[in-house]
């Protein structure tokens, strides 16, 4: 695929435990171009976050990898000679991560802003002052008002709107191609979810990013995603274009997420009504 950021081919892991080894992915094969925003739904357990973080190297030392993972042209499983420093290189430039609970992804005790310029000032050399400087610019472009107030902030005076944008900006601000979002939307309420995928939508279009959506909300990926992945069990057993998502599953296990799906009834109207439920009404349409 034409400026693909991520390529993951038969991707299989295995991590030691008391019982023995349990396999966790079972051969996932997935891509993600430049500009394009790609879903990753199932259930919980089914093995998304694992996927991400094996794209990053961000493993446990008993977990033993098979496959090929290729991430903005280099290659992390180290199968061309990859080293360690360059696997490096890839997370500190190339590749950012929104993890799933903002809450849990910034130390309680430490402010926002030691948190989200730390990543810049230790692993990118920047002064403490420029390291600032750039935070401010990000916070105002996503979105947050007040910024420098926002730096002097512990977590829990934020809301969970507010810390979203925060991890957002925090992992935008080394300039990555490919943006990796597991469920980061998952904790917030309906209209405050609407407008972090918007402001991630339209950052995706003026930087050009590569996204990897994670998420277990099958109507959501529908909505906001251009292509689709399901995954079951630790393997990809579904790819198809979000649009045909509802109406035209083309794995079982896929047709049985959207029949399971809550949705509104149809009105008693000849027009064609989405699938999609009022609540994420405010996003339809984002995948261009």
């Amino acid at each position: 695929m034409k400026g693909t950021l991520l390529d993951i081919d038969n991707l299989r892991l295995t991590v030691e435990t008391h019982d023995g080894p349990r396999d966790i992915l079972r051969g996932v094969t997935l891509s993600v171009a430049r500009g394009e925003t790609v879903g990753l739904v199932g259930e919980s357990g089914c093995g998304k976050s694992t996927t991400a973080r094996a794209a990053l190297q961000l493993l446990p030392k008993r977990a033993h990898t098979t496959g090929r993972i290729t991430v903005c042209g280099t290659d992390v499983t180290g199968e061309d000679g990859t080293d360690a420093a360059q696997v490096h290189d890839v997370r500190a430039h190339r590749a950012g991560m929104i993890f799933q609970d903002p809450r849990s992804a910034l130390n309680p005790v430490r402010r926002i802003g030691d948190s989200a310029t730390e990543r810049l000032r230790l692993v990118h050399g920047l002064p403490a002052a420029q390291a600032r400087d750039r935070i401010v610019a990000l916070f105002t472009e996503v979105g947050l008002r007040d910024p420098d107030r926002l730096l002097r902030c512990y977590p829990h005076q934020l809301s969970g709107g507010m810390l979203q944008r925060v991890v957002i900006a925090a992992a935008l601000s080394t300039g990555p191609e490919l943006l990796l979002a597991d469920e980061a939307t998952s904790a917030l309420d309906v209209t405050t979810q609407a407008e972090v995928l918007a402001v991630l939508r339209r950052l995706r279009r003026e930087r050009e990013l590569g996204v990897l959506f994670i998420t277990h909300d099958l109507l959501l990926a529908a909505a906001y995603c251009d292509r689709v992945y399901v995954m079951q069990d630790g393997h990809v057993v579904d790819e198809q274009p979000a649009a045909s998502l509802f109406d035209d599953p083309q794995h079982p296990y896929t047709r049985h997420l959207a029949e399971a799906t809550p949705r509104l009834p149809e009105r008693n109207t000849p027009e064609r009504h989405s699938p999609v439920p009022a609540s994420t009404q405010p996003i339809k349409g984002a995948r261009r």
